[in-house]
C-alpha cells in the first residue's frame, strides 16, 4: 500500500496506515483507537465553544482506512466516545450512515476504554461487538491500555497514550502523532480528529513511526 510500512512483532505481520490504523491481512482487519466521537458535542453542552464536525472528520479517515484495505472488520481499541454526553443526535445519526447506509456488512467490535465506561449499551442498529477489556485475537493481545507483559505473551495492540514527538528547533517546534512500539506493545496514535498528544520519550531499542505528510515515516531515534 501507498505510504503505507509493513512491520513484524515476533510472528505477526502489521501494516501501519498513513491516518493512524493497522491493517491485519491475515484476517482483513482494521485497528483504529481513540475516535473520541462526540468529543465536540460534549464540551459544547458545557458551554466550551469548540469548532463542530470532528466526528464526521473522523469517519472520513476510517471509511478512507475501509477502502484503501478492503477490511472485513473493524475493532476499536478504545475510547470509542468522549462521555455519554457525546451521543447527540447529529453523532447517531452520521454513525447511523456509518454503520447501516455506508457499511452494512462490515463487522465492527469495540474494546471498551476508560471514556466507554459510562455508556452501558450502544444503539442496537449499530451491530459493535463489546469485547473483554484484554481480549486474546489471533496471535494478538487487544487492550486499551498499555499492559503489563512478558516475552511469552503474544504482541499487544493498544491505545490510550495518543504518542506524538516533537519534531523542529528549539525556537520553531511542532508535535507530530506516531507509532511507537516498546517491547511487546504497538501504541497507535489516536485516528479522532479532536484529539491532544503526549509527546514520549523513546530509548534506544523502542522504534518510533511518525505520521506526516499523510504517510507513515521511521523515526530516528
Amino acid at each position: 500500500m501507498k505510504d503505507a510500512i509493513e512491520i513484524r512483532i515476533k510472528e505477526q505481520e502489521l501494516v501501519l496506515l498513513p491516518t493512524g490504523g493497522v491493517f491485519h491481512r491475515v484476517t482483513e482487519t482494521l485497528f483504529v483507537t481513540d475516535t473520541h466521537f462526540g468529543k465536540d458535542a460534549t464540551f459544547r453542552k458545557h458551554s466550551i465553544p469548540v469548532p463542530s464536525g470532528s466526528t464526521r472528520s473522523t469517519i472520513s479517515k476510517i471509511t478512507t482506512l475501509l477502502q484503501l484495505t478492503s477490511a472485513k472488520q473493524l475493532i476499536i481499541l478504545g475510547d470509542m466516545f468522549h462521555a455519554s454526553s457525546s451521543l447527540s443526535d447529529n453523532v447517531v445519526e452520521l454513525l447511523d450512515q456509518f454503520t447501516i447506509s455506508a457499511h452494512p456488512g462490515l463487522k465492527i467490535s469495540l474494546i471498551p476504554g476508560n471514556h466507554d465506561q459510562g455508556i452501558r449499551d450502544l444503539p442496537e442498529q449499530w451491530g459493535i461487538n463489546r469485547l473483554e477489556p484484554i481480549t486474546t485475537w489471533d496471535g494478538l493481545t487487544l487492550s486499551h491500555f498499555p499492559i503489563k507483559s512478558h516475552d511469552h505473551i503474544s504482541p499487544v495492540l493498544c491505545g490510550h497514550v495518543h504518542p506524538a514527538v516533537r519534531v523542529g528547533s528549539t525556537t520553531d517546534q511542532l508535535k507530530l502523532p506516531c507509532f511507537f512500539h516498546r517491547g511487546n506493545h504497538l501504541i497507535l496514535p489516536a485516528i479522532g480528529e479532536f484529539t491532544g498528544t503526549k509527546v514520549i520519550q523513546p530509548k534506544p531499542k523502542d522504534r518510533v513511526w511518525v505520521l506526516a505528510d499523510e504517510k507513515v515515516i521511521p523515526w530516528k531515534i
